[in-house]
């Protein structure tokens, strides 16, 4: 071996790692411009650790780790638009497809109390040709409780009893009139006989005032005409809840079938002419009803009733059926029974609760102007019985569900799903992606489609990402960040405020921490267009990948969306997933995290390394497309 004459040898205590900027020439002394599958040590390097086979499914383009109650598990997505869920606990178990959609490209994931929240995505064209990820059209939010039974859909259907039909609602009006005080029992007789209403609405008319009459039914085909008949005033002391045992006379004629409302303005005196009350006919929808026991306890007045279902993940559904009960209570001695309450077709409801108004003393006809309360003890433990008796005072109504009027029965599939201040947020549905969707606190289903809502000043580009760190929430799209701030009101009177209107994140591209979601203490690493970045509130300069500026830049502009970051502090460890398939490795263990100091190397493999995650708290999984 010949020595070189006069030279002295270069000595690198410290290999810093791939350089790739602004040509060979600028390479320092101390780095490669070309090196692969490199692990750093302290004063030296060696190969990166081989891999073992965990599980196959087929090509899986997107992981995540799934931590459950008792135990960490993984979701895997193939290429065939199926999520599968498979357990880390030594038993190679493999459940699946839970969740099957074959528009599925990729998907959002949150854990939460042990369960798995999903939203299924895909890639669309925009309008500059470019593509974008939103919500796949007409699909929805899932949630997956863990168990190896397949996905539902996330919330659920409110109580219905659409074949019912409507039911007579009569209530004192605005309007002066001259029916006489006491209580009334009203119904309806068409024409050809028969009894249009078997719930007879009953009111407690002041005096001086008229009657409105609502959801007035109409007969069968061939009914000409129908009639409005009433009681006589009863004295409140002597009523007594039997419709059937009172005398009715004829008040109004309708001479149509097709008109709904009515009102009534005559005294007793003008009652002369008896009905004849015939069969009942049957209506299945919610009834309410003085209870005929004297046991109970209510308060005078006119009060709407519904029923809310309860889900086994607590969701709480919006109030149904759509024709709300009613009932004017006259005896402050008895309770109210109802029946023909709903039953729900979907197993997963478990519960169901009976809300009620407080007394309406201007009822306006509008159901859904009022706000409704739980029942205290009104809450039915089964999905199976149809009647419930409840008693209770105005002033026991305390605990509101008039904001389950708005809440989604189908939440609609997002982007980007992660909890801020204790709300779900879901990013970028297909028919609005300049929004987001904020749930109510504490309760991951309950979508408010009103007040839940932040929108993002619509600019041409969709909402990629979001993330909160240090009590604000950050939204990215692909090039701008915003932040918003809880005030402690309805997500729709937050403000939104532009951070950075040049750099913003991938939809994968928040670096994610462990399992902990992407937050730090002091920091986010987000991966821009420029690079990826340190982010505190403010962007840091340099970007971490400086170093590898011109590797950076060759990525396609439409393959930002496959870039996924994992950072692990444990081993102060960065990796990032291209989209050719091959890994970068950043390691700041011993230089620090900046862009000058990192260390990068690439990491290359026989498969096509399409999505990572940590499991078992610093070891790394991934995820490959082996025909790709």
């Amino acid at each position: 071996m010949g020595i070189l004459r006069d030279h002295n040898p270069i000595i690198i205590e410290e290999f810093g790692g791939l350089f790739q900027r602004d040509g060979e020439e600028c390479c320092p002394i101390d780095h490669f411009q070309d090196c692969n599958n490199l692990k750093f040590l302290e004063s030296g390097i060696q190969t990166r650790d081989g891999i073992d086979t965990f599980v196959a499914i087929g090509d899986v383009i997107r992981m995540y780790e799934y931590r459950m109650e008792e135990q960490e598990s993984l979701l895997l997505l193939n290429q065939s638009g199926e999520i599968y869920h498979a357990l880390l606990d030594g038993s190679n178990t493999v459940h699946g497809p839970i969740l099957t959609i074959a528009d599925m490209e990729d998907f959002g994931f949150q854990s939460w109390a042990g369960r798995a929240y999903i939203t299924p995505f895909k890639s669309y064209i925009d309008t500059d040709g470019h593509k974008v990820q939103k919500g796949i059209e007409n699909e929805f939010l899932y949630v997956y409780l863990g168990a190896g039974v397949a996905a539902r859909k996330a919330a659920g259907d409110p109580p219905s009893a659409s074949s019912a039909g409507t039911h007579l609602i009569a209530f004192n009006s605005a309007f002066d009139g001259v029916i006489s005080k006491g209580v009334h029992l009203i119904t309806v007789l068409s024409d050809l006989g028969v009894v249009l209403a078997e719930v007879f609405p009953v009111v407690y008319a002041p005096g001086g005032q008229e009657i409105e009459l609502i959801n007035v039914p109409v007969g069968v085909i061939g009914t000409a005409s129908r009639t409005v008949i009433m009681t006589r005033a009863i004295d409140p002391k002597n009523y007594v809840p039997n419709q059937a045992s009172y005398t009715y006379y004829n008040a109004l004629v309708i001479a149509d079938n097709t008109t709904t409302y009515a009102r009534l303005s005559l005294a007793d005196s003008a009652l002369t002419v008896v009905a004849a009350v015939g069969a009942l006919p049957s209506y299945t929808g919610l009834k309410a009803a003085a209870s005929s026991t004297q046991g109970g306890h209510s308060d005078i007045g006119f009060h709407l009733f519904g029923v809310v279902y309860e889900t086994d993940t607590g969701y709480l559904t919006s109030i149904g059926p759509e024709n709300f009960a009613s009932l004017n209570m006259i005896d402050l001695k008895k309770g109210v029974s109802l029946t023909g309450i709903p039953v729900s077709g979907d197993s997963f409801v478990t519960k169901r609760h009976i809300v009620a108004t407080k007394a309406i003393y201007q009822y306006n006809g509008d159901q859904t102007a009022y706000q409704f309360f739980f029942v205290p003890s009104g809450t039915i433990e089964d999905n199976v019985a149809t009647t419930k008796t409840v008693n209770f005072y105005d002033a026991d109504l305390f605990d509101d569900a008039s904001h389950l009027m708005d809440n989604f029965a189908e939440i609609p599939a997002g982007v980007r799903l992660t909890v801020y201040n204790g709300r779900m947020v879901l990013t970028t549905p297909f028919d609005d992606p300049s929004i987001l969707y904020l749930s109510a606190p504490g309760e991951p289903e309950a979508f408010d489609q009103v007040d839940g809502i932040v929108i993002v000043p619509p600019d041409g580009l969709v909402i990629t990402n979001a993330q909160a760190l240090r009590d604000v929430l950050y939204v990215f799209k692909k090039t701008r960040s915003f932040a918003t701030i809880d005030n402690a009101d309805e997500p729709s009177t937050w403000s939104i405020a532009p951070v950075d209107e040049g750099i913003g994140a991938s939809v994968h591209g928040i670096g994610t921490i462990l399992d902990s979601g992407g937050v730090n203490i002091e920091f986010l690493l987000v991966a821009d267009f420029s690079g990826i970045m340190i982010f505190s509130g403010t962007y840091a300069r340099p970007e971490l990948t400086w170093k590898i500026r011109d590797l950076w830049r060759d990525i396609e502009y439409d393959d930002y969306n496959l870039i996924e970051i994992y950072n692990n502090t444990l081993q102060q460890e960065v990796y990032v997933v291209l989209p050719d398939g091959t890994m970068l490795l950043g390691d700041y263990d011993f230089e620090g995290l900046d862009g000058k100091n990192i260390r990068w190397c690439p990491w290359s493999f026989q498969p096509f390394i399409s999505s990572i995650c940590i499991v078992n708290t610093d070891t790394l999984v991934l995820a490959a497309k082996v025909n790709n």
